[in-house]
């Protein structure tokens, strides 16, 4: 369903049109290898992280390669929106959701600024959940409740809902309430390479736990360390 929709994609300029020719191979490898890990047959869950690891490759590489980059995020828009409509075959695993949809004015897609999550930013609050099993990934807190609940966390955006920060996975955090707490009051922010910086003393503490498919942008990091500390570069490098 890739290659189809990578086929039907639209138009792109003469030079960057071959670099998306095997974009399914790829989407495909990547698929199988993260099955064989697990031993299991290929399902969506492997497909959406394929999806997102490559969605990223192409755009660092086409920021490398000097590439006509709003030329390229429509592109990957297009495809975004297209793998949502393909109809999987019988037996097979089904379409994938965009993970990383374009931002706008109005924040997620179909959400309004301030309106509720869509689909889509209910089934990555439920993934980022499921890979962390609720443990926080800056304090490893795990808040055990009675049944029916047992567990709780949250989802913490990394770039604020407010400033048009988008329901996925690459900007969302699994956090206890306190740590969600700090981190949205910007007493914690993050620095390139993801270790914990405590704005109120200074110090910089561990990196964060991260599950082996939770890959975070580096845009919204940034983004919310700017917010607070009105320069985007405090805490890229560590002490």
């Amino acid at each position: 369903m890739i290659r189809t929709a990578v086929d039907h994609g639209g138009d792109l300029p003469e030079q960057h049109a071959d670099f998306f020719v095997r974009i399914g191979d790829h989407v495909s490898r990547i698929a199988g290898t993260l099955a064989t890990t697990e031993r299991t047959a290929i399902h969506s869950a492997h497909v959406e992280s394929a999806w997102s690891l490559t969605r990223r490759a192409v755009l660092d590489t086409a920021d490398l390669a000097a590439m006509d980059r709003s030329a390229v995020e429509q592109f990957i828009k297009g495809l975004d929106e297209m793998l949502c409509d393909v109809e999987p075959e019988e037996g097979r695993a089904a379409s994938i959701r965009p993970i990383r949809p374009a931002y706008s004015s109005l924040g997620p897609r179909g959400s309004g600024r301030h309106g509720g999550k869509t689909a889509t930013g209910s089934s990555a609050v439920r993934k980022l959940k499921e890979w962390y099993q609720d443990q926080c990934q800056m304090c490893a807190a795990v808040l055990v409740l009675p049944s029916p609940r047992h567990r709780y966390s949250e989802a913490a955006h990394i770039r604020a809902r407010e400033d048009d920060g988008p329901d996925v996975v690459e900007n969302l955090l699994c956090l206890c309430p306190n740590c969600h707490v700090l981190f949205d009051a910007g007493a914690r922010i993050l620095t390139d390479d993801l270790r914990v910086v405590d704005t109120v003393t200074g110090r910089f503490g561990e990196r964060i736990r991260l599950h082996r498919w939770h890959f975070i942008e580096l845009e919204f990091v940034r983004h919310h360390r700017r917010r607070w500390t009105g320069d985007e570069r405090r805490g890229a490098l560590s002490d």
